[in-house]
């Protein structure tokens, strides 16, 4: 392939991928809740070629059409009516406005022409968002042309690879791969896509300021967890930093000050060799005992990734409750945050201690390849994920594991560990301990034995919440006002984010990859859900009217990921709408 070819094939994957992204907002957030969706052919069909009709009719294709407010209407082909809004996509996307023909808009005005019709909708309108998209898909066209031009590790190959492989990023997210880096570094800088690896950036800083805390770990461990602490001198302590957070960090004039006098020292990328996972903050460094999460002070997609000083605190509140719970909650392999640090000029005021802080704080997470082994590890994102072809890359992987094409019934036996797995736990913590875990994709990592799923990791302890309620229970009467308030939720909204997580954001990512060119099979694994999901509240001993709301086919929440960036606002101003439970109920599939 030519330069030129791969450069013309990544535009168009990319634009094809983007495109994919937001009408998946489109239809989740806005087509399906307010009832602007209808699995009908267009009666006016001019500028759709006839003989397009035809072969979506031979691949069993399904009608979509959305009428908007304002006359615009969006029609495509997908293979199979879905309650939650995930279908595969069989045809291009045409638009059209009042009794003008229909057409394909390029890429630029078909986001124009979504984001408008989206904003008479919400009332809401963001000139950064139409610049933001088109970041996202030039730097996922920059991904695709690396992978197609360059040697490197199947996505599903091992945990590292899987971290790094997620190449399209959130299949619901109107910018997926929205990165506002500093000037003047490019978009693509310190990527995972691109299979960045490089030294972390090391300070040494005087022990005096330094704020560290363990579980389990003296503060010599918890430093030495984060970088060899062999060669500092007396007095002084070394910490590490994304080396994009280094360069903001050292740009500031209070740090040059403190540079200039002696009090720190920049030992610039002299850690250990290191590779960013899919999250852009948390690095991997093979063989070691901790991943590290540090602070990045640096929108991605809808927040600026810093370690706020309460979620160093909460991380280690949340890590203590977890080992408290791990033998009681059947089914629950949490991955631990055993350590934290932050530092501080001693004579800093109230206001720069803190901006020290969360310039400076890191946590560190068990690194579980070391048990498990990091052949047998994989981010779950990516395993629901897709290819360069945009196909799933789990049909690979499991025909790879299992020698041949897997049948309807190793899929459904499949699904069925894998949901167990993940169904169980969380909903136990949360109904019996007033635990809210965050379950999306990115936050779990499936542990496997030649492709069978036989452990699920969950992590994050940072995003952790408690229940008002319940959960409250946990917390000593110690923790400060601004900790306690970081980790507590009232019941419905840790509701909305485990039902969201859970049924939108990861199983049905997992259903639509393992019914690919099957739909038929979709119906029969929500039907798994639907019996687990009985199962487990049989075993409960307290109240769960939320669980038995759903097992009754009540609707399920889904956030609001374009909405949110519409109104400008951060993720965790995100709202919900609520779409049609999909076990129970009558679907016709293409």
């Amino acid at each position: 392939m030519t330069s030129f070819e791969s450069t013309l094939l990544s535009r168009i994957v990319s634009e094809l991928a983007s495109s994919h992204a937001l009408m998946n907002c489109l239809i989740k957030e806005f087509a399906l809740p307010e009832k602007c969706l209808t699995y009908n052919w267009p009666e006016d069909r001019r500028g759709i070629a006839p003989a397009n009709y035809l072969s979506w009719l031979q691949d069993g294709g399904v009608p979509l059409l959305i009428n908007f407010p304002g006359d615009r209407q969006f029609f495509l082909v997908v293979d199979r009516q879905d309650e939650l809004g995930s279908q595969r996509y069989l045809s291009d996307i045409y638009v059209r406005r009042g009794d003008q023909a229909w057409y394909c808009p390029d890429f630029p005005a078909f986001i124009d022409f979504l984001l408008e019709a989206c904003e008479e909708l919400a009332g809401a309108h963001n000139n950064e968002l139409l610049q933001q998209v088109l970041q996202s898909q030039r730097l996922t066209a920059a991904i695709v042309d690396h992978v197609q031009v360059s040697r490197h590790p199947a996505p599903l190959s091992d945990y590292l690879a899987s971290e790094q492989g997620l190449w399209f990023g959130h299949p619901n997210h109107p910018a997926p791969k929205a990165r506002r880096w500093p000037e003047p570094l490019p978009a693509e800088a310190y990527a995972p896509e691109l299979h960045t690896s490089t030294p972390m950036h090391v300070l040494e800083v005087p022990r005096a300021g330094l704020r560290v805390a363990g579980n389990g770990l003296s503060d010599a461990q918890v430093l030495q967890g984060f970088v060899d602490q062999a060669q500092t001198a007396p007095g002084r302590v070394r910490i590490v930093l994304h080396p994009v957070q280094a360069q903001l960090f050292l740009g500031d004039p209070r740090v040059q000050t403190l540079l200039a006098q002696g009090e720190l020292r920049d030992l610039g990328a002299s850690g250990a060799l290191a590779s960013p996972t899919a999250s852009m903050r948390t690095w991997y460094r093979e063989g070691h005992a901790f991943f590290v999460k540090g602070s990045l002070n640096v929108r991605i997609t809808n927040c600026v990734r810093k370690n706020a000083w309460y979620e160093l605190e909460s991380t280690l509140i949340v890590d203590r409750l977890m080992q408290r719970l791990q033998g009681r909650v059947a089914g629950l392999d949490m991955v631990r945050e055993p350590g934290a640090l932050s530092w501080a000029p001693p004579a800093a005021s109230a206001e720069d201690e803190r901006w020290f802080r969360e310039q400076t704080g890191a946590i560190l997470r068990e690194n579980f390849c070391l048990e498990h082994g990091a052949d047998c590890c994989l981010l779950a994102g990516t395993l629901f994920a897709r290819d360069t072809r945009l196909q799933p890359l789990l049909q690979d992987f499991l025909t790879r594991c299992g020698g041949q094409e897997p049948s309807d019934q190793a899929r459904l036996a499949w699904f069925q560990d894998y949901q167990r797995l993940l169904l169980g736990p969380v909903l136990r913590l949360f109904f019996e301990h007033g635990v809210v875990l965050e379950p999306h994709l990115q936050n779990c990592v499936l542990v496997h034995d030649n492709g069978r799923p036989i452990r699920l990791l969950l992590r994050d302890f940072e995003g952790i919440k408690l229940t008002d309620t319940l959960g409250a229970e946990a917390l000593d009467a110690h923790v400060q006002p601004r900790v306690r308030q970081s980790l507590l939720y009232s019941r419905d909204q840790g509701w909305r984010r485990i039902a969201y997580c859970l049924f939108v954001n990861n199983l049905a990512e997992a259903v639509l990859a393992l019914s690919w060119e099957r739909p038929h099979l979709a119906p029969r694994l929500w039907r798994q859900v639907e019996a687990e999901l009985i199962a487990i509240r049989r075993d409960l001993q307290r109240a769960a009217p939320e669980l038995d709301a759903l097992i009754a086919g009540q609707p399920i929440p889904c956030k609001t990921n374009l909405k949110v960036r519409l109104a400008a606002q951060a993720d965790r101003h995100a709202g919900y709408v609520q779409l049609p439970c999909p076990w129970g109920a009558e679907v016709r599939h293409g």
